[in-house]
């Protein structure tokens, strides 16, 4: 049986137990952070954790543990994760009678196929399930994810591997579980986070490195695309082949470490 961190302590999978009236259960009262595992290592530890920290203080949930803890916690579920990739996944919610909880669990991921690294992946925008680049969530990786599961559901049910969201304003924001990279005659651009993106870890290196820039977006922007790109930090960067039925050639990133 897996382990799992739940709590303060690492614990069989099979003995974790959420409270019903915890917060995190009624009301998606809470933050997560996903991550990917090679080999019983985690990636990235200290970008995702200073991302959670932050949202945490900006939600007002305060947990006991330390950074060192929660890196030790990381540590601990990664190395009896499933081998060889598998996905783990950081929980945070408000808990119930003033005690947070807190979770750490690992599952076995499937990355994208060589078929789908080389010919890119199909995207369906939908417009009608939007991004709020100003409400109170913007920006958070909260559990309160409707709108983007519904989203993927429609993708998916289309024959596609994401769903393309825009926000308020129409603009594009993000992809229901990745960031956007758009390459166009000017160069590659991905939307800045007031227009409602998630800061991505990917997407914060590739914007370090210089190989991409901030600029908003619009569906328009799709149709003189010259190569698009998901990136999250499961897939890493993934070209797209197709958005809406439309083929697209598949680009290719240079000076990337996913």
């Amino acid at each position: 049986m897996s382990l799992s961190w739940w709590n303060g302590r690492a614990v069989p999978a099979g003995e974790v137990r959420i409270a019903p009236g915890d917060a995190g259960f009624l009301y998606g009262d809470g933050l997560f952070e996903t991550l990917r595992v090679e080999s019983g290592a985690a990636e990235h530890v200290g970008p995702h954790l200073d991302r959670l920290l932050a949202g945490l203080r900006r939600v007002e949930i305060e947990i006991p543990e330390d950074r060192a803890a929660l890196e030790a916690a990381v540590a601990a579920v990664a190395l009896a994760a499933p081998r060889p990739v598998a996905r783990l996944r950081i929980t945070v919610t408000r808990g119930m009678e003033g005690r947070p909880t807190r979770l750490v669990t690992a599952a076995s991921y499937q990355p994208p196929d060589a078929a789908q690294v080389g010919e890119g992946v199909a995207v369906l925008l939908v417009p009608d399930l939007r991004i709020d680049s100003r409400g109170p969530l913007a920006g958070l990786k909260s559990p309160c994810w409707q709108a983007n599961r519904l989203a993927l559901l429609r993708a998916e049910r289309a024959g596609a591997f994401e769903a393309i969201l825009v926000n308020e304003r129409g603009h594009l924001a993000e992809g229901a579980r990745s960031n956007l990279l758009v390459a166009l005659d000017e160069g590659l651009f991905t939307p800045p986070l007031d227009d409602g993106c998630l800061p991505g870890i990917v997407r914060r290196r590739l914007l370090d490195q210089g190989t991409v820039a901030e600029r908003s977006l619009t569906p328009e922007d799709l149709a003189g695309a010259h190569a698009m790109f998901l990136t999250n930090s499961l897939i890493g960067v993934l070209p797209v082949g197709r958005v809406d039925g439309r083929r697209l050639a598949p680009g290719t990133l240079h000076r990337v470490s996913s």
